[in-house]
């Protein structure tokens, strides 16, 4: 298969939302194992203010979600996912233990249900690199506009890296796409900038042998 063909699969957001279903009741062993260290990358590199008005995309199980929040709870925390099993479980997580300002909804990233120039601050973990890449620039277009002028956006995907474990991973990507729900290794800095998105930082992570990249942009 070409490297063309695993970036630009099509999206079938029945077979994601039926994919991402099935593995929500282990998706936390997963995210533990392999996105945690990026999803702290992250938090550190989001500088969240509280009183902000902040969106994350694919919200999945809620973990992050639920600690975006607890640096802002003066502020608007909303979020959304595809996939109804994976948002109830976040929804559950969140309000056992959180009385903050929040909304979570189902959506997906093509049409954002909200206005323009709504937040601050929006974050996506582990989404873009299940997409196909032929529809980054309309994705990252959709993020810009909710954005704010000045607003930042902070993306982690999938990531290619100079080790052969890393390799192992693109390998396993291309081959076996479904044992990864169709994730693959992405270079999305080029298109950030491409979208008109000021790149401002990025950081290479490897998390027992799963290679990621958190990339920093603001409007």
């Amino acid at each position: 298969m070409q490297k063309s063909d695993i970036l630009n699969r099509n999206f079938n957001s029945t077979k994601t939302r039926k994919a991402y279903s099935r593995i929500a009741w282990f998706y936390d062993l997963w995210g533990w194992l392999t996105e945690s260290k990026a999803e702290r990358k992250v938090l550190d590199l989001a500088s969240i203010r509280d009183g902000e008005y902040v969106l994350e995309a694919a919200v999945g199980t809620g973990r992050l979600f639920e600690q975006i929040a607890r640096y802002n709870p003066n502020g608007l925390t909303a979020g959304f996912d595809l996939t109804d099993a994976m948002l109830n479980r976040a929804l559950r997580r969140f309000s056992r233990s959180n009385k903050q300002l929040y909304s979570l909804a189902i959506s997906d990233a093509y049409q954002l249900p909200y206005s323009a120039e709504s937040f601050d601050l929006l974050i996506n973990n582990f989404m873009l690199d299940l997409l196909p890449e032929n529809d980054y620039l309309h994705i990252l277009a959709e993020f810009s506009r909710v954005l704010k002028p000045g607003g930042r956006l902070l993306i982690s995907t999938m990531a290619c890296g100079p080790r052969w474990y890393h390799r192992f991973w693109a390998w396993l990507a291309g081959t076996f796409p479904s044992l990864l729900t169709n994730c693959r290794p992405v270079n999305i800095l080029n298109y950030l900038t491409e979208a008109g998105l000021q790149v401002t930082d990025s950081a290479f992570i490897t998390q027992n042998t799963f290679p990621s990249r958190v990339a920093v942009a603001v409007k």
